[in-house]
């Protein structure tokens, strides 16, 4: 009987109560969206950096870190990385050679970091054969031996497809030596300082030319559950305690600290817009409870308890928020899964300047399932709460007065 009378309670103004049912429905929709579109911007830079840049974790000669030269080799290198390969939990692994030196064109010059690997094992671990926007990936033989290089390096060097190259940096010995390579393909990031400082040459030429043909600096892998990055790093530097194994966190320690901030703070970027709604959720109660002063008090009057007059009060109130928040929740979960299919193409905006900040101009938002449902308690538990205070002046009232109202 409680659920019918509060049911016609809140249709009787039509208009007040639309009103606040879309309120929370676009305070919901766009708390939900902007929780989406900020956390799709930070999965898309995770699964760019990890993933195809630094990878879960890298293994290193210990001088290495600080002095990247050819000279500070992994001992056994390749017998390494095909033991980590069969570690339980890993992916992919790629042994790399990786030296500092520079690129140098007919035009121009520019600082890189020059990465020596194995075109199968590298695609495996870092995708780097699907970076590759223009030109093949390692599949051309030539007078000269093949370079991917960023498109934005490229562009710094004045170069393109076929064009030489120079590289110069230093063998295993601290000499410095030069060679020509030729530009094959042109890949692309969203981080522009990755594309303009990285190029990638192949492992066994590289090799040769700084004197050790078996000659790993790096180590890459990839883990089948990011989760366990922690423990498998803790485990594979007890296996070699004479390298320094690091995982993604410690190589990218704003990516991890922006990660755990989202992850405990999105809820809030959307309890507050519900919030704000809340009060115009409030404000309707109010008024209809104010507007209903002679009946309440005719209610009280015949015999009606406080308690249920209360409840009937945050009834009509939930209802009002149950209708808002579920259609909210609805809509804002049709909006995401569309745009996180089709994407949200924010370079016609400005957002081409992102790729400075190492962030992607398309975005594709996503929301956790868990994150709805959390949603939803934040609407429910704010309808209560703005329930109380109507509800609280509603049995204040004192029925002898309130029948006399007019």
């Amino acid at each position: 009987m409680l659920l019918k009378i509060s049911w016609r309670n809140i249709w009787r103004n039509r208009a007040r109560s639309l009103v606040i049912i879309i309120a929370i429905i676009l305070g919901v929709t766009g708390g939900n969206f902007s929780a989406s579109v900020r956390l799709g911007v930070e999965q898309q830079n995770f699964r760019e950096t990890v993933e195809n840049q630094v990878s879960h974790i890298q293994i290193h000669h210990p001088e290495f870190i600080a002095n990247p030269e050819a000279r500070f080799r992994i001992p056994g290198g390749n017998n390494k990385a095909e033991e980590i390969s069969e570690h339980p939990g890993v992916s992919s692994v790629s042994a790399r050679t990786v030296v500092e030196g520079m690129a140098a064109s007919a035009n121009m010059n520019s600082g890189v970091m020059i990465k020596g690997v194995d075109p199968e094992s590298e695609a495996n671990t870092s995708g780097l054969d699907g970076l590759v926007t223009e030109g093949s990936y390692f599949e051309q033989e030539g007078r000269l031996p093949p370079a991917i290089v960023g498109r934005e390096l490229a562009e710094t060097l004045l170069s393109d497809l076929g064009s030489r190259i120079v590289l110069t940096f230093q063998d295993i010995n601290g000499e410095m030596i030069s060679a020509s390579f030729r530009i094959e393909g042109l890949f692309e990031v969203s981080s522009l300082a990755f594309e303009k400082s990285k190029l990638f040459v192949r492992s066994d030429h590289l090799n040769e030319l700084i004197g050790d043909t078996s000659a790993v600096t790096e180590i890459a892998v990839l883990l089948s559950d990011n989760d366990r990055y922690r423990e498998i790093t803790d485990e594979l530097q007890g296996l070699y305690p004479e390298s320094k194994v690091r995982h993604w966190a410690d190589m990218r320690p704003a990516l991890f600290y922006s990660l755990e901030f989202l992850n405990q703070n999105l809820i809030w970027l959307v309890a507050i817009i519900i919030m704000g709604v809340s009060f115009g959720l409030l404000n309707t109660i109010l008024m209809s409870v104010l507007e209903r002063i002679r009946e309440l008090g005719i209610l009280m009057a015949i015999g009606m308890k406080k308690i249920r007059l209360f409840g009937m009060i945050v009834l009509e109130t939930t209802m009002l928020a149950a209708i808002g928040g579920i259609a909210g929740l609805f809509s804002s979960w049709a909006l995401i899964s569309y745009l996180g299919r089709r994407g949200l193409d924010l370079s016609g905006t400005g957002g081409e300047g992102m790729g400075e900040f190492g962030y992607a101009s398309v975005i594709y938002p996503a929301l956790e399932p868990a994150f709805y449902f959390q949603v939803a308690v934040v609407v429910f538990v704010f309808a209560i709460i703005a329930a109380v205070y109507p509800a609280w002046k509603a049995i204040r009232l004192v029925p002898a007065e309130a029948v006399r109202e007019e």
